[in-house]
């Protein structure tokens, strides 16, 4: 009997797509090889980029994903996943192009946050301007109780785009230090919990966040775990 296989829809980009596959790994309760969950990841960097799409009129990128659905479900994926938050925002579109499940990343994380901080009702989110243009985080957070803070008020100075920038252009050791301050800026605005609502931001930064002392959660980290859950019971 062939074991449940997930689907990856990756390469937005290329970096967390990696980071979740790792993060897969290491949620799965396994001894050997064989005790790992059967994946197959479509993976296309070329995909345009989902927050110009969003924010800007730039090119629409559902057709390239649509391509990539389309190549999990005929693979026989029993799963779909996501490791891209700004992709969220056509999750419905997504969803409607296949049969197989897409587990919905934002749920991941907002499910995550109710197990281990009931009482933490305040979020600093570190997304992509697109993401919290979308307002898939807060619509979430908001019916579970929360709001959610953001950065974007600093426009071209919002330091946790430039951090997703530095991850992008492969500069981690730069995008960890700039990403490290966005977490304490947001904390002074009050943020209670943070949440990594970027994959790129949750490639490159650890839970707990260094140096600073507040409950964080990872996106790409809660959607492995929502996987596993799915497909192991």
């Amino acid at each position: 009997m062939m074991s449940p296989l997930l689907g990856v829809l990756g390469g937005m980009g290329p970096a967390a797509t990696a980071d979740f596959l790792a993060k897969l790994a290491a949620h799965t309760p396994a001894t050997r090889d064989q005790d790992h969950i059967a994946s197959i990841v479509y993976s296309d960097p070329a995909t345009p980029d989902r927050s110009d799409a969003i924010l800007a009129d730039g090119e629409d990128p559902l057709p390239a994903m649509f391509r990539g659905i389309a190549f999990l479900d005929e693979a026989g994926c029993d799963l779909l996943a996501i490791p891209c938050n700004t992709a969220h925002h056509w999750y419905d579109d997504l969803a409607a192009a296949t049969t197989v499940p897409v587990v919905h990343i934002v749920d991941a994380v907002v499910a995550q946050i109710e197990r281990e901080a009931p009482d933490v009702t305040t979020i600093g989110l570190m997304a992509t301007d697109g993401t919290v243009r979308s307002g898939i985080y807060q619509k979430v957070l908001s019916q579970s109780g929360r709001t959610a803070i953001d950065l974007t008020d600093l426009g071209p100075d919002n330091p946790v785009m430039a951090g997703i920038r530095a991850v992008k252009a492969g500069s981690l050791d730069g995008a960890h230090a700039i990403l490290t301050n966005a977490i304490r800026e947001l904390v002074a605005r009050g943020a209670q919990g943070i949440v990594y609502g970027c994959t790129d931001v949750s490639a490159v930064l650890d839970i707990p966040p260094e140096g600073v002392e507040i409950n964080a959660w990872d996106a790409a980290d809660a959607l492995a775990i929502a996987c596993v859950k799915r497909l192991r019971g």
